[in-house]
């Protein structure tokens, strides 16, 4: 809001306060001046107003700023009775005026006033008029048009003048507009209007979109002897997404969007007659149209100056804390320890009481309260539950390792891996590859890792935490799961004394990294199950995710938490991965419910262990994960860990069979083993393994 020194004194006497003190103070009060600009022989404020604020949309309201600020008095436009209310006669008294007006909707358009000016004399406005309009950035066009802009700059409330001749059938009606109808508005734009949009039209059509911008149909002309001169109030949601949709934001939309005063169409009217008369510009017609029928009883809210001294820290006498309301434009009555306030319609913002603590710790200065710490009952505050998890996960990652990142929720209509369930479909995406929400983490893990790969990053090691969603049908919520998605891709470990076979990550590595993230979450190793093509999985032809034979179900406590596995050749190759890529994604609220508390710490072991090895003969579609499963069942409270350290294939074992050799550790917390004891165990281990059909090699 660009605001001329000379406009504002007219309001308000600034006395010797110089422009920048005055912006100064201006900024102490919640409204930053962006620049003190010289004009001639006025000054310029530039002031920054927040969207809460509609009031200091005017010279007027910040007028009443600075006046409250200054400790001076507000001097009110000619035509404002001593409240500040508007002289109904100024708008001109006596028979009806030659018009109808029909409101469709009180919601769109809660207030309608209309008065006729004829005859009018268009011609250029006043020097004095266009100077000030120029210097608040508004171009001068003509007598009547600049007659609007002045009062809208001056007191807030914007208003439109229609050729009086050109409105068809003498009858406005304020309405929604109708599919397939459009405007020409003033800036020579044909606009297609919707349902959405509420228009002024006459008996021909729409004449003006309400509240943003008249139609050019009923333009102020040179030749106009007539002027149909209307002020309303509209709906600021409404006035708000018809300006974002057309792209047409004006100085009008943008006070009509913060919301307006009630009574400001007839502050408007009785300003530009007062204006009319007083420069020669033709003959106000008796009479004005108010079309208010849903008039609203005055807004009053209860102050309590207690709990206004407990919220500020500083206790404000009732009489100080009336007078800053008095000076706002409030109107306050003492009660028995409450202030009764009655809020004035151009202040839209004040809804509660604590609006008016803000407000009178505002006027009497942030600086001037003095620092004090809290009082009450405090409870102390912790993490959620899961969110602790989340930090947990993201810690175990880290170490691992990977790097965290973020993808899009909004996707295509992607071909998610196997079981990831139906789409959410949105009805009005942004875009086609914006259309659906993601009903798994991986397809956006899979870009990241296409991505570094087109800019000769082929070394990545990431993971995602995020939600992904599911439908329920129609008319229902869909269901929002957390989810954590991991994908490596490229050498792990690089070196001299490297090889490259060791260097490059693969799927054991990830399953490594699941089995270190259940552990320390509190899980029990998982089992893995071979993913194969089902009503669950279809195959590779039909849903290209996976390589057939190296993708896997992970499965905790009896219950699919997830999957992993290694990218289909065909996808990788699509996507010109420099290496093979390996994928998983867990259903974290699935672990999460399944998790234990961590343990307690335990101590070093102070008695040594016993090592053995076993090695078994087995087929090869037998997973390995089941014969450690047969000896750990076996082995009982005393064999500590179980390690897979060869498997071989060839002469002498049989064709279809595998040797499989483990070594197991055994340990005892209070004694040393004796060897009659390690026989024991390793005996009972033997005999578990022939019945689970394994063949032992000596």
């Amino acid at each position: 809001m660009r605001v001329p020194l000379t406009w504002l004194r007219e309001f308000v006497d600034v006395g010797d306060t110089s422009p920048s003190a005055l912006a100064d103070r201006l900024a102490e009060a919640g409204l930053p001046v962006e620049a003190v600009e010289p004009a001639g022989e006025d000054v310029v404020l530039d002031i920054e107003v927040t969207a809460n604020r509609p009031d200091c949309m005017s010279i007027l309201g910040i007028a009443r700023e600075v006046a409250l600020l200054l400790g001076r008095p507000l001097r009110l436009p000619e035509g404002y009775g001593r409240r500040g209310r508007p002289r109904r006669r100024e708008a001109g008294e006596g028979p009806a005026l030659p018009l109808e007006v029909d409101v469709r909707d009180p919601g769109d358009c809660p207030r309608f006033t209309v008065t006729v000016i004829r005859p009018v004399r268009v011609g250029p406005s006043p020097d004095w008029m266009q100077r000030r309009l120029e210097l608040c950035g508004v171009r001068a066009i003509n007598a009547v048009v600049d007659l609007t802009n002045y009062v809208m700059l001056e007191i807030g409330q914007p208003m439109h003048a229609f050729d009086y001749d050109r409105v068809v059938g003498g009858r406005l009606t304020v309405r929604r507009a109708r599919p397939g109808e459009v405007l020409e508005t003033l800036d020579g734009v044909t606009r297609r209007l919707d349902e959405d949009m509420v228009i002024i039209a006459d008996e021909e059509g729409p004449i003006s979109l309400a509240g943003i911008m008249g139609g050019s149909g009923t333009e102020i002309r040179s030749t106009t002897s007539g002027v149909l001169l209307e002020a309303a109030t509209w709906d600021p949601p409404t006035i708000g997404r018809t300006a974002r949709r057309l792209g047409l934001r004006t100085e009008a939309s943008s006070r009509f969007e913060r919301g307006t005063d009630p009574d400001g169409p007839l502050w408007a009217q009785a300003r530009a007659a007062r204006l009319v008369r007083q420069l020669g510009w033709g003959r106000v017609l008796p009479g004005l149209l108010d079309v208010y029928p849903g008039q609203a009883p005055p807004r009053v809210l209860s102050l309590r100056p207690s709990r206004a001294a407990s919220l500020l820290g500083v206790a404000l006498a009732p009489t100080e804390a009336a007078r800053i309301l008095r000076s706002l434009g409030c109107r306050v009555q003492r009660g028995r320890g409450t202030l009764l306030v009655e809020v004035p319609g151009f202040r839209p913002d004040l809804t509660r009481e604590e609006d008016l603590i803000e407000e009178l710790a505002r006027v009497y200065g942030y600086d001037r309260i003095p620092q004090t710490l809290p009082r009450g009952e405090t409870t102390p505050g912790r993490v959620a539950p899961a969110l602790s998890l989340d930090r947990r996960v993201r810690e175990v990652l880290t170490r691992c390792g990977l790097t965290e990142v973020l993808t899009l929720t909004l996707v295509g209509a992607e071909d998610g891996p196997a079981g990831s369930g139906p789409p959410v479909v949105l009805e009005n995406p942004l875009s086609e590859d914006q259309g659906v929400l993601r009903t798994s983490l991986l397809p956006g893990l899979l870009g990241v890792l296409a991505t570094n790969a087109a800019r000769r990053v082929a070394d990545v090691h990431v993971f995602e935490i995020g939600k992904v969603f599911r439908s329920r049908g129609p008319g229902e919520r869909p269901e929002e799961r957390r989810s954590l998605g991991v994908a490596v891709m490229g050498r792990w470990r690089t070196g001299w004394n490297v090889p490259e076979e060791h260097a490059v990550a693969d799927f054991f590595h990830l399953r490594g990294i699941l089995d270190q993230l259940l552990s320390e979450v509190g899980l029990a190793p998982a089992v893995m199950r071979r993913l194969e093509a089902s009503q669950e999985a279809p195959d590779a032809a039909e849903l290209p995710w996976w390589h057939p034979g190296r993708a896997a179900k992970v499965v905790c406590g009896g219950q699919v938490v997830g999957q992993l596995g290694e990218v289909h050749p065909d996808r990788a190759a699509a996507l010109r991965l420099p290496y093979r890529a390996y994928l998983a994604e867990l259903d974290l609220e699935a672990l999460y419910g399944l998790a234990v508390p961590r343990g307690t710490y335990r101590g070093l072991p102070r008695y040594p262990d016993v090592e053995r090895d076993i090695a078994v003969v087995v087929e090869e579609t037998l997973p390995a994960q089941e014969v450690e499963a047969v000896i750990r069942d076996s082995g009982g409270p005393l064999l500590e860990a179980v390690e897979l350290f060869d498997v071989y294939t060839g002469p002498p074992v049989p064709p279809g069979s595998r040797n499989l050799a483990y070594r197991l550790r055994l340990r005892a917390p209070d004694r040393t083993l004796t060897s009659a004891e390690v026989e024991e165990i390793l005996a009972r281990v033997r005999s578990a393994l022939r019945h689970a059909g394994a063949r032992l090699r000596e």
